[in-house]
């Protein structure tokens, strides 16, 4: 027993060792797009973010309606009567297909918004300062906006 946690220390100590010497260079997918791509890949990020929102709704919504049916199902059953077990078991297959799409949309929700917030990095080196003649308090004047 002993040989075996032994065993198990060394590969935790090289398996750490390991991994503390990976490359963590963060790395922008998004980088070498023009302002064009940008846009275009943010309005799909945020369609992404919006449908994983949707569907983490739709998910938790089946989830409470099978949970009701299964209490429901619960409440009217006896012991001489089965007669009632079909709400149980429908509440119980709805509450169980509710977990896929609260899965997929967490997943959806969770991707989408960080590839909004990586793309809205990117966007930022585009959004330049501009010099135009405008009206100031001492006249017309060169006015920088940024």
């Amino acid at each position: 027993m002993k040989a075996l946690y032994t065993l198990l220390a060394l590969i935790f100590l090289f398996s750490a060792n390991l991994k503390g010497q990976d490359f963590t260079y963060f790395y922008n997918p998004y980088s070498r797009m023009n302002d064009d791509q940008l846009n275009l890949a943010l309005e799909q990020s945020q369609k992404m973010k919006r449908n994983g929102v949707v569907w983490t709704v739709v998910g938790t919504g089946m989830m409470t309606g099978g949970a009701i049916m299964m209490y429901d199902g619960i409440q009217k059953m006896t012991y001489e009567d089965i007669g009632n077990i079909g709400s149980f078991i429908g509440g119980l297959g709805i509450m169980c297909a509710g977990i896929f799409p609260v899965t997929f949309g967490l997943a959806a929700w969770f991707t989408g918004s960080e590839k909004i917030n990586q793309i809205e990095i990117e966007l930022l080196a585009f959004d330049t300062g501009t010099l135009d003649i405008k009206p100031t308090d001492y006249g017309l004047g060169l006015v920088l906006a940024f």
